[in-house]
């Protein structure tokens, strides 16, 4: 089975705004856990700050060799003669006239980044309260030129980079290459949430040898309820990536989506077109109804993991270890 998501690739989710819209709003939020005996070291560097103090090419080789680790995983620095080749082309990707407003659109969005940085250490709280061992990893805010050097973002287990030009949402100037249905959701609220969709894939254990779509539906149901469970307060048209209305279509369709994956029988179906139908980034479903979004079966995945969830009453990480066929059968979901 795949990867849930690809670091790079256009997997972004979500959307939303800044600020205080990023943090937390009473009414929406589901219950969270007690994290008064919860502490976590969050580890922000703000490599795009100094990378806009640079006065000289030989800053920024300074600067790259005081991130190696940034420098070799984010930014491939050893696909270089030298790291004072990449610092060199970096200088003139930063002195570039186009590049200044990109960066003031940047910096006017997320300004300080206090909000951000908020976020992922509450974010961060919770997932070391399901999971103890979980060592937060550093979090790195990139500037790449919308992509010359980077993707839009990374997660490893020792690094998180947010290449944060990407973020600024429809009032940039310069937005990223990409399909429309997929534009609306870079936002700045993407960012943590994608961020945690891609950190899931370390706790969401699955039985490779299955290859049927319902265990698809299943992973990525898992890695959802993941997101939500430490993002409590986000709504699952965020979440999902879905516009209020198609939230709203997919919701009051959910008995016509289940009746259509119960009669085709497409469950236990294990080819490629078929998964690609129903999980795939696609602007539409007409399989079941020309309105719907795509990714319906990952909704349905994420609905059949929250009827397992409430009927076993069983906790995070044993349902992320908990098998696909487990889940499906014991969930009993009904529309």
């Amino acid at each position: 089975m795949p990867r849930l998501f690809t670091n790079g690739a256009l997997f972004v989710l979500l959307m939303g705004g800044i600020g205080g819209l990023l943090s937390c709003q009473p009414d929406p939020c589901r219950s969270a856990p007690n994290l008064s005996s919860t502490q976590v070291s969050t580890t922000v560097v703000h490599w795009d700050e100094a990378l806009f103090e640079a006065q000289s090419s030989q800053d920024i080789e300074k600067l790259l060799y005081r991130y190696p680790h940034f420098a070799r995983t984010y930014l491939h620095a050893d696909d270089y003669p030298a790291d004072s080749v990449l610092a060199r082309e970096y200088y003139q990707l930063i002195n570039n006239p186009s590049i200044d407003t990109l960066r003031r659109q940047t910096k006017a969005t997320f300004g300080d980044y206090a909000a951000l940085e908020e976020d992922f250490t509450q974010a961060f709280r919770l997932v070391k309260h399901y999971f103890p061992a979980f060592v937060a990893p550093t979090v790195y805010t990139a500037f790449t030129g919308l992509g010359t050097f980077g993707d839009d973002l990374l997660v490893t287990d020792s690094l998180v980079v947010v290449s944060t030009e990407f973020f600024v949402g429809p009032s940039a100037r310069y937005r990223p290459q990409t399909h429309d249905y997929i534009l609306h959701r870079y936002r700045p609220r993407s960012v943590v949430p994608g961020c945690l969709l891609l950190l899931s894939d370390r706790f969401n254990q699955t039985d490779l040898s299955d290859q049927s779509l319902l265990a698809e539906m299943i992973y990525y149901g898992k890695s959802y309820y993941f997101v939500q469970q430490t993002m409590p307060c986000l709504t699952d048209s965020v979440l999902m990536g879905y516009t209020g209305e198609q939230m709203r279509l997919v919701e009051e369709n959910r008995q016509l989506i289940w009746s259509h994956f119960v009669n085709n029988e497409l469950f236990f179906k294990n080819d490629q077109t078929t998964k690609t139908r129903y999980l795939a980034d696609r602007p539409g479903t007409a399989e079941i109804n020309n309105r719907l979004p795509g990714q319906v079966g990952r909704w349905l995945g994420l609905r059949i993991v929250q009827a397992y969830a409430e009927r076993s009453g069983a906790t995070l990480p044993e349902i992320m270890r908990q098998d696909a066929q487990q889940i499906f059968t014991q969930a009993k979901y009904r529309p």
